[in-house]
């Protein structure tokens, strides 16, 4: 590990050398607030679910190589992607969340949950000129119609809440993206949104 790229509250990020290809090492941080065997049990879950996860996912949509997972030092080993978040294109660009879509159906297409999309975990891949998906540290196996409905409900707030001046255009051209792929009825998808985000206001009400 040679230089830390980013710091947040389960891992850090370090861009490093693997061999000799360029490497981004996930490391799944110490709790102190923790009881120390249940924050060890928790990291070493978590990194072995997102290795998995990871390379389970690159069957249907492409993520970075996982180079090596360590569980004695909570760490993932993965390729290091030179490009772009769609974060950072989509203000110019906002049809390119039609891509968000479908990786996202596809991913519900085969049981996979992502639990966080998001435009920061689409990077735009400048030397292979595709888009990968990263960031499945959250991700799960499920069936459940719900959790999916979830994973787009997400990503709908994400776009309301950072990319409010391209809102309808980035919305519509998911939407597509997602619908053109999924093997969920249309109709009966977008009813159980609809709940989850009426679910959502209500709490929030409650809480004010």
């Amino acid at each position: 590990m040679e230089k830390l790229i980013s710091r947040g509250a389960e891992a850090d990020i370090y861009l490093g050398k693997w061999g000799f290809l360029d490497a981004v090492y996930k490391v799944r941080v110490k709790k102190p607030y923790m009881v120390e065997d249940l924050d060890a049990f928790l990291r070493k879950s978590r990194t072995i679910r997102e290795a998995k996860m990871l390379r389970a996912a690159r069957s249907f949509i492409p993520t970075p190589y996982v180079f090596y997972v360590g569980l004695k030092t909570y760490t993932i080993v993965m390729q290091f992607i030179e490009g772009q978040a769609m974060k950072d294109i989509i203000k110019n660009k906002p049809e390119l969340s039609y891509v968000a879509g479908q990786y996202l159906a596809k991913l519900h297409n085969n049981g996979i949950a992502h639990g966080d999309p998001n435009t920061s975990n689409i990077l735009f891949d400048i030397k292979n000129n595709t888009w990968l998906m990263i960031d499945f540290g959250l991700s799960y196996y499920t069936e459940r119609i719900e959790d999916y409905a979830v994973d787009f409900h997400l990503f709908k707030e994400i776009l309301n809440v950072q990319h409010v001046e391209v809102y309808d255009q980035a919305l519509n051209a998911f939407s597509e993206g997602y619908f053109s792929t999924s093997k969920i009825t249309k109709d009966k998808f977008l009813n159980k949104v609809e709940e989850i985000e009426k679910r959502g206001r209500y709490a929030r009400r409650i809480n004010f």
